[in-house]
């Protein structure tokens, strides 16, 4: 709400008709706020004012010159001087009234003065606790920043580290599964080849059946043995290929616990970039406070 000259005035009667002097830091008070540069001028105003209705109310004609002015000229004459006596002394203390009223007047400025400069002192505290607050905010901006970096970093190394172990574990899987298939296809084939042989042998020699018949067994067994060395390297070969899938699991285990591990980092980096832009926000909108106080408050250091 502005202050108008009408509250000026009805804020200053008040205080002189409860007895207190309305100088200009009364009235502000009594006012609840307002500028000095609006207060004083129109304080002035009115003190001028009710000290010339004060001199006009004692400036009267005395009744002794018009009792006797159909007398004695002399009569007049000294009544003509008594009054300018008391004229001369009432401008007297006229004068060292307004002397009082100057003196009280300056001291009311240097009153209105102090209180201004106290402010102003108490405004410059604020704006360097600000500053202060702003540089804390921004240096907990740069750690915020520098640990999102290094967690950015290591995220990328684990990601590197991850990738190329999944590739040797790929590259170990195939080579087992290729060694499996060669183990089942030779297997296989001495089985056939040795089936073909007895065959063949008892057809072409279906006479000497008998005679051959221990040689064709021996054949059959040797076959058979090779047949079953072939399957247990076969079967070492399948444990090999086992094992190497339960390494695959392995690795996959780590890879799902690298993948959640990886989650949580993300998260921790995204609430790091989250604080960042906090602390950036924070630091913005107190530069605007210490911008505005600086505006509003222009005197700085004064006294």
């Amino acid at each position: 709400m502005a202050t108008t000259e009408d509250r000026i005035i009805e804020a200053a009667e008040k205080l002189e008709a409860e007895g207190v002097n309305p100088t200009q830091v009364n009235v502000r008070d009594a006012l609840g706020g307002g500028s000095f540069a609006t207060i004083g001028p129109v304080l002035k105003k009115w003190k001028e004012s009710k000290k010339e209705d004060s001199q006009l109310a004692e400036v009267r004609v005395p009744e002794a010159i018009t009792e006797r002015l159909d007398q004695l000229q002399g009569a007049v004459w000294h009544a003509a001087v008594e009054e300018a006596d008391r004229r001369l002394a009432a401008e007297r203390e006229a004068l060292h009234q307004a002397q009082e009223a100057a003196a009280a007047e300056v001291r009311e400025h240097l009153d209105s003065i102090a209180a201004l400069e106290a402010e102003a002192t108490e405004y410059q505290r604020k704006i360097v606790a600000l500053e202060d607050t702003c540089n804390d905010l921004d240096a907990s901006r740069h750690n915020a920043q520098a640990e999102l970096a290094e967690q950015k970093e290591k995220f990328q190394r684990d990601k590197t580290e991850i990738t190329e172990l999944l590739l040797r574990e790929s590259g170990l899987k195939d080579a087992a599964e290729a060694r499996a298939e060669r183990a089942e296809a030779l297997h296989q084939e001495a089985i056939k080849q040795g089936r073909a042989d007895l065959a063949e042998a008892r057809k072409e020699h279906k006479a000497e059946i008998d005679a051959v018949k221990k040689e064709a067994t021996a054949q059959v067994e040797a076959a058979e043995k090779r047949a079953q060395e072939q399957a247990k390297r076969a079967e070492k070969a399948e444990k090999d290929a086992q094992q190497r899938a339960a390494g695959e699991q392995a690795c996959q285990g780590q890879l799902e616990a690298a993948q959640r591990e990886l989650e949580q980092m993300r998260k921790r980096m995204a609430k790091l970039e989250e604080k960042a832009d906090t602390a950036t926000q924070e630091a913005a909108e107190l530069r605007g406070e210490v911008k505005a106080l600086r505006e509003a408050n222009p005197v700085k250091g004064k006294g």
